[in-house]
């Protein structure tokens, strides 16, 4: 069997795993690359960096970066501050040796406005991702009215997100 990646994909967050870091470093005995994908709510955290350090592809989740539009869209602990991931992100983009890409899902209504998706677009294209995926909820959502945003909202979100990233 052709193994690309040996992933951390959260049925919850992977970084609120204590031993992240000793999971990803006994993995590497098995000679395979490692990914982890994380909503990057903890990023700001200097151990949660280190433990990210040590894989080879990270994705880091950013659907919005004003503050009103994360809320609504995400609803994060009340005790998490967005200026603090944001600089957390920054940090580790600088430092980190391996591939970073960022996903951003966009929901009608919450975070597709085009002042959000140019400041969300923006910020992104400072952390210069290889690559800056763009989705849309399609399974069944938790809540019913996280919705996908219509094709002409997607049209200029793209639009926004060309204009700022390679």
């Amino acid at each position: 069997i052709r193994i690309d990646y040996l992933s951390f994909v959260p049925d919850g967050e992977p970084t609120l795993d204590i031993r992240l870091g000793e999971a990803i470093a006994l993995l590497r005995l098995l000679g395979k690359p490692i990914a982890v994908f994380t909503n990057a709510s903890l990023i700001w955290r200097p151990d949660v960096r280190a433990d990210l350090a040590a894989a080879d592809w990270v994705s880091l989740k950013f659907d919005a970066v004003e503050e009103r539009a994360w809320r609504k869209t995400d609803r994060p602990n009340k005790l998490l501050e967005m200026p603090a991931i944001m600089d957390g992100a920054r940090a580790f983009a600088r430092q980190y040796k391996g591939e970073l890409v960022t996903e951003t899902m966009l929901c009608a209504g919450l975070n597709d406005d085009e002042d959000n998706l140019a400041a969300t677009a923006e910020y992104i294209a400072g952390l210069q991702p290889a690559v800056a995926y763009i989705g849309v909820p399609t399974r069944p959502p938790v809540e019913s009215w996280a919705l996908p945003p219509n094709e002409a909202v997607l049209t200029k979100a793209f639009a926004i997100f060309a204009a700022r990233l390679p």
